[in-house]
């Protein structure tokens, strides 16, 4: 989708209409002086930060007056026709309540007797300036008032005169309010249905795109609550698009299309003012102490921008007591603001604990072994346990830190010379997978790894892009009440998530194929179909929607709703606005993946593990790149922003290409610790060079074949249950049926319903695992991890299912398998020795169902 969105109008058809919207934010003074019969001084006219109804500027205008009885300024506007959809409005401050805002009115029927080369006009006058602070001036009732010019022009020239077809081409400000000295400052225009172009000469794209920089928080209390499954402040559904604060320019942030921050306590006062005064609310994270709270909170509560006090992340069941004491403690000195939780488990003692809470939970998918269909399954089930109607999430920006250990040891934290993941796309398909399991609030974790130091400008623009198609989804979203379906599409790669909403369906098609969390690949197609159930709204047999050119993710609206503040004038106006910036960006995006991707297939030249396509695609990328650039210099964006993406695509299929020649000869991908990422490929290739020249030596790790007499324990070998809560029993024994080669013993670990007519469709907190002792052998040696992983029928209730993993990968890079397997497969993974010079395996098992292991080996690999 990006900036582009497909409208599926299921009644009615728009012919070039749409609301123009300008906020004076650049490239100005936009108003001309038109006629005027006073004595005045121009004393200054110009776009000014001092004040702003919304945005960052206005326009401002200041006016030394003597004696007269008009002087107008006009704003010249393409034809808004005259009939009852017409909507106008605009935004006035002045020192002097008498400002008067007209709409000039052409009737293409009529000659001017004074001038007959030229169309009779007439002015319809606005709702009157009678404040010395913010007001909207609307038109009230065009028609009607039309009509009474209609008369008095009948009246005047002794004679019918016809405004058929009559239309508004300018809008008219009268500045003359008595002789002395105005200030008026001009924002926030609106006005349409416009035929034709809604940006003439001079108007820029509408700012409207992004939360609105620069405007001052009120310094009146916000009332923030629930309202369903919306977020609602002062009234108005709030979707929250925040971002953890750790170091770039909040200007940049807001920027790029985030409205909330989460800031320590220890934030300093000033970058608390600089954040409220941008217009970000405040989500502040406080330590757990009483003492001195007040203080502390007050230090936020100064400028009435915050949205939510946090009161932690991971908590689960066992905290929940000292989490609800502070909770109290927060709500006595503050109880007009939410809370704010990121929650493991525990969460129905949450819910109904902590009233008024924003429940969110969260985990990282990216360079892991959990694929992205069962990233939204446990997403899914999470918010369902939460037992609440809005539920949020973090998104992953960032890799954590044991891959960063793993893969970049000599990097640290103040930044990085070579190229770091994760990739835009990532960051775009997990943002969708939560909305498409139901989660109405995004916060994104770093903004250390958007900056330049962290090579992560091609991140930053893919947020800013995110943001803003959130922003036009946005509507759509919040009106959502019903539960989100997700169906098949005509790919399997593909699954689309469907919202509705009265009138309206949105539609949002996701690449979830696996691999994706490792290198996305080109998730594209030319033709896709996807079925709408019970679509249009007023037919039960449903439709099919044909895409062309489907990428990553795509937003489809079917809609009947043709209202002149409709859904298609909503998107229509939002789309227009936003396009010129969203070529920019994704053209930008793609130079800097583009500068990437040529540095690591370099590198993979030289180790001799080259492509022999990767030279075309990358010159693709290139002509693609430059024929972007030049359609956005000619004004087409449209155009511009397709061939960004085109070059985008070829940089996937390339980097994919890569990827799946560098893993396939693996079991798994997570076989290598650095085949979970397409920058870190090169330090995968010499793993494998490494490998070439080593052989397996004998098995040290004891009793992995559980060949150990009936009724005897299994030596070193240790069983961890996590108390559950859920109601299930565990079960971790040896079995002699069925073992690998046909004879001996296996181990099973089965997970199983206390009752099994009351199944649990999802598990909250139950995990059962086997650990085998650890082994001595040299840091840094390398060693094969083996194991040999029956199951019987797929297992349900958890995305991670039964787990096979070592201490020095971890469970990020375990076999994870939730699907069936009813023959013996065996499975290897490839580790280095940790510093500490022990090593063990660890089988588990999180799901409801049954699991088999047999010999599990750890054997060093010499020379």
């Amino acid at each position: 989708m990006r900036a582009t969105l497909m409208l599926f109008l299921v009644a009615g058809v728009v012919h070039g209409q749409q609301i123009l919207r300008e906020g004076f934010e650049s490239k100005g003074p936009y108003w001309k002086q038109g006629s005027s019969d006073a004595v005045f001084k121009l004393i200054r006219h110009a776009l000014t930060d001092e004040t702003a109804q919304s945005g960052q500027r206005s326009e401002h205008i200041r006016l030394q007056i003597e004696r007269g009885s008009y002087i107008h300024y006009v704003f010249d506007i393409p034809r808004a026709p005259v009939n009852d959809e017409l909507t106008v409005g605009l935004w006035i401050k002045s020192n002097r309540p008498g400002v008067q805002l007209m709409c000039r009115v052409v009737l293409p029927r009529e000659r001017d007797p004074k001038d007959p080369s030229r169309n009779l006009t007439c002015f319809l006058r606005c709702e009157p300036y009678n404040s010395t602070r913010w007001k909207p001036l609307p038109l009230v009732n065009p028609v009607k008032r039309l009509r009474e010019q209609q008369q008095l022009l009948n009246s005047k020239l002794g004679r019918d005169v016809s405004t058929a077809g009559a239309y508004v081409d300018q809008v008219v400000l009268n500045l003359y309010d008595g002789p002395g000295t105005l200030d008026v400052w001009i924002d926030d225009l609106e006005i349409g249905p416009v035929v034709g172009d809604p940006k003439p000469e001079g108007i820029v794209a509408v700012p409207t795109v992004r939360p609105t920089p620069g405007s001052l928080v009120p310094r009146g209390s916000s009332e923030v609550r629930f309202a369903g499954q919306r977020l609602m402040i002062d009234n108005k559904p709030f979707m929250m698009r925040a971002i953890r604060h750790t170091g770039m320019p909040l200007s940049v942030l807001n920027m790029a299309g985030f409205n909330t921050i989460c800031l320590d306590e220890t934030a300093p006062t000033n970058r608390i003012e600089e954040a409220s005064k941008l217009g970000f609310k405040l989500v502040p994270t406080l330590e757990r102490r009483s003492d001195d709270l007040q203080r502390r909170m007050n230090r936020f509560m100064v400028s009435e921008a915050v949205l939510a006090w946090d009161l932690g992340g991971n908590l689960d069941a066992d905290q929940f007591t000292s989490t609800a004491g502070f909770a109290r403690m927060v709500q006595q000195d503050d109880s007009s603001r939410l809370l704010i939780a990121d929650v493991w488990d525990g969460f129905l003692g949450y819910a109904r604990g902590l009233d008024g809470t924003l429940m969110g939970t969260h985990r990282w998918p990216l360079f892991t072994s959990l694929e992205l269909a069962n990233y939204r399954e446990w997403l899914s089930h999470r918010r369902k346990l939460t037992r609440t109607n809005y539920a949020w999430t973090w998104v992953q920006t960032h890799p954590q830190e044991w891959f960063l250990k793993m893969a970049y040891p000599k990097e640290n934290s103040n930044g990085f010379r070579e190229p770091v993941g994760p990739l835009p796309e990532q960051i775009r398909l997990l943002s969708y997978i939560a909305l498409a399991a139901g989660y109405r609030g995004l916060a994104f974790w770093s903004d250390r790894f958007l900056a330049d130091s962290h090579q992560g400008r091609d991140r930053l623009l893919g947020l800013a892009l995110l943001n803003q198609e959130l922003k036009l989804l946005e509507k759509i979203l919040q009106e959502v009440t019903d539960e989100v379906e997700w169906v098949d599409t005509s790919h399997p790669d593909i699954k689309a998530a469907i919202f509705r909403i009265p009138r309206n369906v949105l539609v949002l098609p996701i690449w979830v194929g696996k691999g994706a969390q490792f290198v996305p690949g080109q998730s594209a197609l030319v033709r896709l179909d996807v079925y709408v159930p019970a679509a249009p709204i007023t037919t039960t047999r449903g439709a099919i929607v044909k895409l062309e050119n489907f990428s990553l993710a795509t937003a489809v609206v079917l809609t009947s709703d043709m209202s002149k503040n409709g859904m298609v004038v909503h998107l229509q106006t939002m789309q227009q606005g936003m396009a010129k910036t969203a070529a920019q960006w994704l053209h930008d995006q793609a130079k800097e993946e583009l500068d990437k991707v040529e540095q690591i297939d370099a590198a993979l030249i030289q180790a001799g593990v080259g492509l022999p396509d990767a030279a075309a695609l990358l010159e693709k990328a290139k002509k693609s790149l430059e024929q972007s650039r030049k359609f956005r210099t000619d004004g087409q964006h449209s155009e511009g922003y397709a061939q960004a993406e085109v070059a985008l695509r070829s940089l996937r299929v390339l980097m994919r290409a890569h990827w799946e020649r560098a893993v396939r000869d693996l079991d798994t991908p997570t076989a290598s610790p650095f085949a979970v990422s397409f920058y870190t490929l090169p330090l995968h290739h010499e793993l494998l060079e490494e490998l070439r020249g080593l052989k397996a030596g004998s098995n040290v790790l004891p009793y992995g074949d559980f060949e150990v007499p009936v009724g005897q324990s299994q030596p070193g070998w240790t069983v961890q249950e996590v108390p559950s809560l859920d109601p299930v029993t565990t079960e971790v024994r040896r079995v002699s049926q069925g073992a690998h080669g046909g004879s001996g013993q296996c181990v099973m670990l089965a997970i199983r319903p206390k009752d099994p007519r009351r199944v649990p469709a999802a598990l909250e907190r139950t995990f059962v695992a086997l650990h085998s002792p650890a082994v001595k052998l040299p840091p840094g040696s390398l060693v094969r991890v083996s194991g040999y992983i029956k199951i019987p029928a797929p297992i349900t209730g958890s995305a991670d299912g039964a787990l096979l993993y070592d201490s020095a990968g971890g469970e990020p890079l375990a076999v994870r398998l939730t699907g069936e397997q009813k023959k013996w497969k065996s499975f290897s993974l490839y580790r280095r020795v940790p510093p500490s010079g022990q090593i063990h395996v660890t089988l588990a098992m999180s799901g409801l169902g049954a699991v088999y292991f047999d010999d599990v080996r750890i054997e060093p690999l010499t020379r």
